[in-house]
């Protein structure tokens, strides 16, 4: 799994590419922690439009940087979920919980709201 990291006015685009699986959801967390600055309203862009596979480790971590960043008045939104994603994010429910866009862009736009 690969992170790329970029910025958009004041939102966090995370881009990830290759599977989410045993292990990565760490290096993951990780990554995220470091954008989350105390006082300030977090707003991540998970851009998951080159991720084939996720974990339900993966999952579970999603849902833990949830409540974190709602808890400090932020959002994360998801754009770019494979079908078989998507699909998982509908089983399990998470997609009451989670904001999910086609595209970066649509995900960007939302923040305008």
């Amino acid at each position: 799994m690969k992170i790329k990291v970029s910025t958009r006015d004041e939102l966090t685009v995370l881009q990830i590419e290759g599977a989410i699986k045993s292990g990565d959801e760490y290096q993951l967390a990780e990554r995220m922690e470091q954008y989350i600055k105390p006082d300030v309203a977090p707003k991540f862009i998970m851009d998951m439009k080159k991720v084939p596979f996720i974990n339900s480790q993966a999952l579970g971590l999603f849902l833990n940087i949830y409540k974190h960043v709602d808890y400090l008045k932020g959002r994360i939104v998801f754009s770019g979920l494979n079908s078989d994603i998507e699909n998982l994010m509908n089983l399990t429910q998470l997609s009451t919980i989670f904001e999910i866009y086609r595209t970066v862009d649509e995900a960007v736009d939302s923040f305008d709201d």
